[in-house]
Order: structure tokens, then C-alpha cells, then sequence
């Protein structure tokens, strides 16, 4: 149940009504008008939206002001449950609009725990994290954690990160315009660890930070690889400091997400 400690929230009614969060552009569409062209910077993050911007995203990866979103957050009402032996699809609806929703069971897991499958019903309110993804013609929002929301000041707070999010992005944007540099190091991402040569970079990652990414993107395993096993891999290339920072970066950008515990990854690519 939701806490309703304060007053200021908006309401699913905002949808029919008009105004301020009902303009397409007020979060920066996918297709931004006069956004910048994909360069060697940042390609992929994690970020709020709202359900309007994977709706109105094009073929790939939702894009803010020339940035490439890989892993978004959406907080929304939940509208119906279909549960399968699988995955649970859910429909979602925020102020902004409505769309789908699937997360994919873990069946090892439900057999030990059945704390894996999300506790939500219909008009809870959820926070998702996962990609967008097109399904015969439709997004859909392949969901890797869904936590409850219990908080309704959550809702309001989403929204202004979503706001403050895409007027950032709108300011970098500008300043990379400006200061535009192709041969310095600014180009790469802002909290890479490894100042190399943009010319070696594939994705936004440079060589050491491949050589991590390659090891979980190869793993067939349903909960990825572990810390141990690529640490065992790459121990005479690179010091468990830089490991583990990598790791913490690729984290932070949308690149991979830890699976059945802290210990486990796999890359957001591999579906």
C-alpha cells in the first residue's frame, strides 16, 4: 500500500488531460530534434524515462540528446497480469502511456525460492529496470528487477529525475558541441578508468574493458558468469583493482547487470 505522505503527485488522469508532462519532447524523445550524430562518446547508460520515450523510440536503443540508453527505469501503474510457466508479462501505464512489460522466471530459482517472482498485483505501483526491445512491431520492456513501490513521494521523485535527467543530457550535449575534440580524451566515457586512444575504442569500451566484457557476453550460463571464474581468466592481464573497476563501470553504464546475486553477471546484449 502506498504511504501517501504528501500531496504533490501526479495522477494516471494526466494522460487525457494535456499539460506539461503529456509534451513529447519535455523528456527528450529518442529522436530529439537537432540531436548530435553518433560520435565516439557515451553510448549506452542507465536512465529514468517515462513511458512515452520507449514508445516513441526508433529501431535501437532509446537515445537522449545523442546519448544511447541501454538500461532504463520506469515507475508506472500496473494495469493487468498474465502469469505463464515462464515469464509474468505485466501492462504498465504512467501519465505518459502504456506498453508491456515481460519478466522472464528463473525456474531453478522459483524451485528453491519463490521470493524470485515479483509480489505485485494489478494497480500496484512498481519500479521496473530493464531494455526496450521491439516485438512484432511493439515495445516491449524486458524487465530484470521489478520492486514494489510503497512510497507515493517515489512517484513524484521519478518524474523529476526523468525531467532533471533529460535537461543535463540537453546541456552536455551542447557543451561537447562546443568543446569538440576529436583527438583528446574527453570523448571517452566520463569515469573510464583507462585514458587510451578513442581510436581503440569499440562501443564506448576500450581493449582491457572488452577483454572483461567479451568473457561475460561468451557465457551461456542462465546466471552468467561469476566474479572468480573471469577474474581466474584474466589475473595475468590486469591487477584485481582494475577488475573490479571495470566491473563497477560496465555496471554503472548499462554494459552488464548482476543476475542471481552480486557475484554473477551477464551482458545486456545477450537474449
Amino acid at each position: 500500500m502506498l504511504h501517501n505522505t504528501h500531496l504533490f503527485v501526479f495522477t494516471d488522469q494526466s494522460v487525457v488531460g494535456g499539460g506539461f508532462f503529456n509534451s513529447t519532447n519535455q523528456f527528450g524523445n529518442a529522436n530529439t530534434p537537432n540531436q548530435a550524430q553518433k560520435t565516439g562518446r557515451r553510448t549506452s547508460r542507465t536512465a529514468p524515462i517515462v513511458i512515452r520515450q520507449a514508445l516513441h523510440s526508433g529501431d535501437g536503443d532509446i537515445t537522449i540528446w545523442g546519448t544511447e540508453i541501454m538500461i532504463v527505469s520506469i515507475v508506472a501503474r500496473v494495469r493487468n497480469v498474465r502469469i505463464q510457466s515462464t515469464k509474468i508479462t505485466y501492462t504498465i501505464q504512467d501519465i505518459t502511456g502504456r506498453m508491456r512489460a515481460v519478466f522472464w522466471l528463473d525456474q531453478e530459482a522459483m524451485e528453491e525460492d519463490d521470493k524470485s517472482t515479483p509480489k505485485v498485483q494489478v494497480n500496484d505501483y512498481i519500479q521496473i529496470y530493464g531494455n526496450v526491445k521491439t516485438n512484432k512491431g511493439k515495445k516491449v520492456l524486458m524487465a530484470f528487477k521489478i520492486m514494489p513501490v510503497t512510497d507515493v513521494n517515489a512517484i513524484t521523485f521519478h518524474y523529476l529525475q526523468c525531467i532533471n535527467n533529460k535537461l543535463k543530457m540537453e546541456a552536455d550535449s551542447k557543451k561537447e558541441k562546443v568543446n569538440i575534440n576529436p583527438t583528446s580524451s574527453a570523448t571517452l566515457p566520463a569515469n573510464s578508468m583507462v585514458g587510451m586512444n578513442d581510436n581503440t575504442s569499440i562501443n564506448g569500451l576500450n581493449p582491457r574493458q572488452m577483454m572483461v566484457f567479451n568473457l561475460i557476453r561468451a557465457s551461456t550460463l542462465e546466471q552468467g558468469i561469476s566474479k572468480q571464474d573471469m577474474y581466474a581468466t584474466l589475473k595475468d592481464r590486469m591487477s584485481q583493482m582494475e577488475f573490479e573497476n571495470i566491473l563497477e563501470w560496465m555496471c554503472g553504464e548499462g554494459h552488464i547487470y548482476s543476475t542471481i546475486d552480486e557475484e554473477h553477471f551477464r551482458a545486456t546484449d545477450a537474449f
